[in-house]
């Protein structure tokens, strides 16, 4: 039930954000917006978005995920519904700009959420179900943005999932709990979520300024820097590339564009449940998250054949490709920081990795407008294929899995 929960806002996020990226040949000429334009459109909500990762994993570690995730989910559906109400590239602009302020905190709460709730050996699943909701909602997103689009005008596409993120808030609020508050667990469960936190490299103390000083704080962020900017390509820009380098319709694009996605979903699956019982196994956790994240890098050069090959189908099957290699490392990444740090800082060490990440996506997001007014999509795609691989060499020099001597725990602490 926890992990269902968790999982709905994720879907809805990335309806809000596809939502702009299925829009944009729509957009772009109705509001007569350039490549470059659109490019700088989409860099306003990453930096707002990248801005209140950091603060929204602080604002979670600080009052708790219950009462953070109602305010995000509050803040980003009022902002959502604004988007609905655009005029203009500027009031566009500025919507999207709100709307990343109030997205990323959903990603720490969860993280914090699953960590309070499930044992070490069960956390890669439930950490792949709220990260593989990401994949869920991109699935849908493309038929549902289009057929609202075509049936209702494109506003429609925007008020939906803002509405929708109300009705969730009063699931939430309703069901969500602390274990220790949950009228239905038992001592011994609540006991083994507290023997499940043998944490490494992190003492219970540590505060989040202190964190930079710890190297595998430095491996994760600097890691996650390089690799995000390659899905957040794929999210932004890929139904503009079906329908300027393809020829898709907005029909067409509604039809296949949600096919990549469902690679993403598999590899959140696939990545979270086979770290999982690579731990089951005896494998320590963090080494068996960290193998996962390098065979999944070892895939991704293949992404670099996409403007290469005649095929759309061909196309879009390694973009597939790429969606699998992404949401692997977004489910492990995120899974293994449990496994380094302590629980009172989880929201905050994936607030500094989603932070760096999505400023990565900014700067990257600005090369792709760049690199497509000038040039084309093939040295983006031979870039996206090779910066996995990149981050892969970061965690092999710079992590540490070592084990730390046990700590004092008390995992149940708000």
């Amino acid at each position: 039930m926890i992990a269902a929960l968790l999982t709905i806002p994720t879907i809805l996020i990335v309806i809000d954000q596809q939502t702009l990226s299925v829009l944009a040949p729509v957009l772009r000429d109705r509001f007569h917006i350039s490549a470059q334009g659109y490019s700088t459109i989409v860099s306003g909500f990453l930096i707002s978005f990248a801005v209140m990762y950091t603060v929204g994993g602080m604002l979670v570690d600080r009052i708790g995920e219950r009462t953070a995730m109602a305010a995000f989910i509050i803040w980003f559906s009022i902002c959502t519904i604004l988007g609905g109400l655009s005029r203009g590239p500027w009031t566009l602009g500025i919507s999207r700009f709100l709307l990343g302020i109030g997205q990323p905190g959903n990603y720490p709460a969860a993280l914090r959420a699953c960590t309070r709730w499930f044992p070490k050996a069960e956390r890669g699943l439930p950490i792949a179900l709220f990260s593989s909701g990401g994949a869920i909602g991109s699935i849908i997103a493309p038929p549902i943005i289009v057929a609202l689009s075509l049936t209702l005008g494109w506003r429609a596409a925007f008020f939906l999932p803002g509405l929708l993120g109300f009705i969730w808030l009063v699931l939430w609020l309703a069901i969500y709990r602390f274990p220790q508050d949950y009228p239905g667990i038992s001592s011994t469960e609540l006991q083994q979520l507290d023997v499940s936190q043998d944490h490494i490299g992190a003492t219970e103390a540590q505060q989040w300024s202190s964190l930079w000083k710890d190297r595998n704080v430095l491996a994760l962020v600097l890691a996650r820097f390089v690799s995000d900017p390659v899905w957040i390509f794929y999210l932004f820009w890929i139904p503009e590339y079906l329908k300027r380098e393809r020829g898709f319709s907005l029909a067409d694009i509604g039809l296949y564009a949600w096919i990549p996605f469902v690679g993403g979903a598999m590899g959140g699956m696939v990545g979270g449940r086979v770290s999982d019982m690579l731990i089951a196994r005896g494998m320590p956790a963090a080494k068996a998250r960290s193998r996962i994240l390098y065979i999944s890098a070892a895939i991704a050069p293949f992404g670099m054949l996409t403007s290469r090959v005649h095929s759309a189908a061909t196309a879009i099957f390694l973009i597939s490709i790429m969606a699998f290699v992404a949401f692997s490392w977004f489910i492990n990444t995120a899974a293994i920081i449990p496994d380094l740090f302590s629980e009172k800082v989880v929201g905050s060490v994936l607030g500094f990795m989603g932070t760096a990440g999505t400023l990565g996506g900014v700067l990257f997001s600005t090369l792709v407008g760049f690199l497509l007014t000038h040039y084309s999509y093939a040295p983006v795609f031979i870039l996206a294929g090779t910066m996995h691989l990149f981050a892969s060499f970061i965690l092999w020099f710079l992590l540490r899995l070592q084990r730390a001597p046990a700590q004092s725990k008390n995992v149940l602490a708000v």
